[in-house]
């Protein structure tokens, strides 16, 4: 029986010991997106993230391709090997002609095309029919080649929300809430728990073994950063379908590690929101914290 017990306390230090490792990457990360984002890897293609959507930036798109592309007016033609595409800004529609077709096909997405600041983004639904996927934080070229994604990341004022890739199918969402005056920068990082294994494949088995102490199928993990001290609020709305369920200490969401209510430079906190057990994680969800909203679909 000592010697059971020895060995769970053991599993129990050991769980602590990863969450305490998760934390601290996690954590990391976050004070980095905090400040000021520096270059992004060469060959990056630059991109906005909308919900659970991606916008890819045509310009770099189009250097990637080696495909020339104008624009004037609301309109943009982009030519390639695959064929020629136009679409409008503003607007999900457009049209596609083959290289080895006479007449256009009409295509859409399911968002409109955007113009930002005279930069056209082409939504990544719409990007198939130029052999172009977008997976796993990077863009896969018709040839095979792989080129990054470099996120576009508004300035951190208080009240913004963006998503984030953690890994391979990772998908986190980001929320900024400034503290009084905008004196100090408050985030939180909330992620699927059951897919964190893939972004840290080397804590994959202890983060299994707080899934099954944790008994839930359905958990967001929760990250909580500050530049200066403050207070935050341990409770978080989960919007689907019109339907909004409030997970909120002690009952449905458990502090990990931490203060439950103040966060601090160099003292993160962890937690655990634990989702109702009916919510799609494979359909969009929106999440509010702080005043902040932001939209991501967990699993794909």
């Amino acid at each position: 029986m000592g010697r059971l017990f020895g060995t769970r306390k053991a599993a129990r230090a050991g769980r602590a010991l990863a969450l305490a490792w998760l934390v601290a990457a996690l954590a990391a990360g976050l004070a980095l997106a905090q400040s000021d984002v520096g270059a992004e890897a060469a060959g990056a293609i630059a991109a906005r993230a909308e919900g659970p959507w991606t916008l890819l930036a045509v310009d770099d798109l189009a250097r990637a391709l080696g495909a020339p592309w104008s624009a004037e007016g609301d309109h943009l033609t982009l030519r390639c090997d695959a064929g020629v595409l136009v679409v409008f800004a503003g607007s999900p529609d457009g049209w596609w002609q083959p290289a080895d077709a006479r007449d256009a096909t009409p295509v859409s997405s399911a968002l409109p095309v955007a113009r930002v600041d005279g930069r056209w983004y082409l939504p990544d639904d719409v990007l198939g029919v130029l052999g172009v996927r977008v997976d796993g934080g990077g863009v896969t070229l018709p040839d095979g080649r792989r080129r990054p994604l470099a996120l576009e990341r508004p300035p951190l004022v208080g009240g913004l929300a963006e998503v984030v890739v953690l890994g391979p199918g990772v998908d986190a969402l980001r929320m900024y809430a400034a503290g009084a005056g905008a004196a100090h920068q408050v985030s939180l990082l909330a992620v699927d728990l059951g897919l964190l294994g893939l972004a840290f494949p080397e804590q994959q088995a202890a983060l299994d073994a707080v899934l099954r102490e944790l008994r839930s199928e359905k958990a967001l993990f929760l990250v909580v950063t500050a530049l200066a001290e403050a207070s935050w609020q341990p409770a978080i709305y989960v919007v689907q379908d019109g339907r909004e369920t409030l997970l909120t200490a002690p009952l449905t969401l458990q502090v990990l590690e931490g203060d439950p209510e103040r966060v601090s430079p160099g003292s993160p906190v962890a937690a655990v929101a634990f989702l109702p057990p009916d919510l799609d994680l494979r359909r969009p969800l929106t999440l509010r914290w702080a005043g902040v909203a932001g939209s991501l679909t967990l699993r794909r």
